[in-house]
């Protein structure tokens, strides 16, 4: 479970290579930052990779509009970049009708956000049609992107509503090379503790990857130390 604090974004970008082998495709990143800094941010608006950005003001979009925040997602956009904006579901115990409020309020306070990212999402097969009536909820308001994050493999019917899910998040000392490989190409592994060199060793376990060597209680409070070089290896 991603930890709801100020959430900035996730980034991630595919290019599909072929389906015989996971290592002969190439991965994209899906950044969790969970800070408030508008020179980190600018960082990532100036990389070169197409990117979903996911944003967290206040737990969610908050009451009111927050201007930095605003003017991020629109940097974002303009650099190709999709912002995709947090909420968060209890694992699917959550009133569905505060979801729902919860994406509407995006879409008033910021009109530029392109998707969004159900966290604490459920894995079971019990949990699928909750989610399948967000996802459809979400799509008839337009052609959002819709992230999953139940932190680890989910029922198989869960890929049917959403674009994305986050299979693994965990440390990297828990990480295997086969997480991904029911369906490489919609999923996601956020990954923290990890040195320079075990992100280059997994950097293609998934079709959406994030390698951080932050650690703690919020280990994506700042950009990993070897942030330029995972760009690099994802090009």
């Amino acid at each position: 479970m991603l930890k709801r604090v100020f959430f900035a974004f996730f980034v991630l970008f595919f290019i599909g290579c072929g389906n015989d082998s996971n290592e002969n495709l190439k991965s994209g990143l899906i950044i969790p930052a969970y800070f408030y800094d508008v020179d980190l941010w600018d960082k990532i608006i100036k990389t070169e990779n197409k990117s979903v950005v996911i944003i967290n003001p206040s737990n969610g979009p908050g009451k009111d509009i927050d201007y930095n925040y605003n003017n991020f997602i629109s940097g974002l956009v303009q650099t190709s970049k999709i912002p995709v904006g947090y909420v968060y579901t209890k694992w699917g115990k959550r009133d569905i009708n505060e979801v729902k409020n919860d994406i509407n309020k995006w879409i008033d306070l910021y009109p530029d956000i392109r998707g969004f990212f159900l966290d604490e999402a459920n894995s079971s097969a019990l949990g699928v049609n909750y989610y399948k009536t967000l996802y459809e909820y979400i799509k008839n308001k337009g052609d959002y992107f819709v992230v999953l994050n139940p932190g680890t493999t989910p029922n198989t019917k869960y890929f049917n509503v959403s674009d994305l899910i986050v299979v693994f998040e965990n440390d990297v000392s828990k990480l295997n090379k086969k997480v991904c490989e029911n369906n490489f190409k919609k999923s996601a592994a956020i990954v923290y503790g990890a040195n320079e060199e075990e992100m280059k060793m997994y950097k293609n376990v998934c079709g959406y990857i994030y390698f951080t060597d932050d650690s703690g209680d919020n280990p994506y409070d700042t950009l990993p130390s070897y942030f330029d070089e995972e760009i690099e290896y994802l090009k």
